[in-house]
């Protein structure tokens, strides 16, 4: 497949390393895709659970300790997804009987530029295979941003799975995505904690 003008900017090993992803677990380049492309169905996603995203971020990546994740509400990925930085999560197949999950993520310091492309690939039975983000600490194919797509996969798939939940529900209860930060006077800014954010969630 012919490279994006991404690829063609990275580095020799990066560019080499990429490659060998897409055509190890995906078959075509993610990049390249349109959003009309991908599925925005819930029950498309890759049944991720925290058992998992604590399998990649910890024993297979080592972004964060074991006891990083315990204390998960602190992190700067799960920050980014209750604060509704993740944006257009959606789903497409991959090979082996994957799925590839795509999302754009703000910036973390700089929330007014284009939101970072970043996607993962899972097992349909929510192992994550893979990861990659075009900020620069993605190349190691783990950071907050892809911390934060695989939190929002995680409470995607405990929608879809509660019962009671009515379509309409589930849409309004995933965090807004943000895409600017204004500036504004202090008394009208919201400081409620990720964690009281969270259990809107669940």
């Amino acid at each position: 497949m012919e490279d994006t003008n991404y690829v063609k900017q990275l580095n020799e090993p990066a560019r080499r390393r990429y490659r060998e992803k897409i055509t190890a677990h995906i078959g075509y380049d993610p990049y390249q895709l349109k959003k009309n492309d991908f599925s925005r169905d819930l029950s498309d996603l890759p049944a991720v659970e925290a058992m998992d995203i604590t399998s990649y971020l910890v024993l297979h990546t080592a972004y964060y300790t074991a006891s990083q994740m315990k204390a998960y509400k602190s992190l700067e990925a799960f920050n980014y997804f209750v604060c509704g930085w993740v944006n257009d999560l959606a789903t497409k197949e991959a090979l082996n009987k994957c799925r590839l999950v795509f999302a754009r993520v703000n910036h973390s310091q700089r929330s007014g530029e284009t939101p970072l492309k970043t996607w993962i690939v899972a097992k349909e039975d929510g192992e994550v295979v893979t990861a990659h983000c075009n900020c620069m600490a993605g190349l190691s194919e783990s950071c907050s941003h892809v911390g934060a797509v695989l939190f929002a996969i995680e409470a995607g798939v405990k929608m879809r799975e509660t019962a009671s939940c009515t379509t309409e529900k589930c849409k309004w209860l995933m965090p807004s995505h943000v895409k600017k930060i204004p500036a504004a006077p202090v008394a009208m800014i919201d400081f409620s904690s990720a964690k009281s954010k969270k259990q809107k969630t669940g």
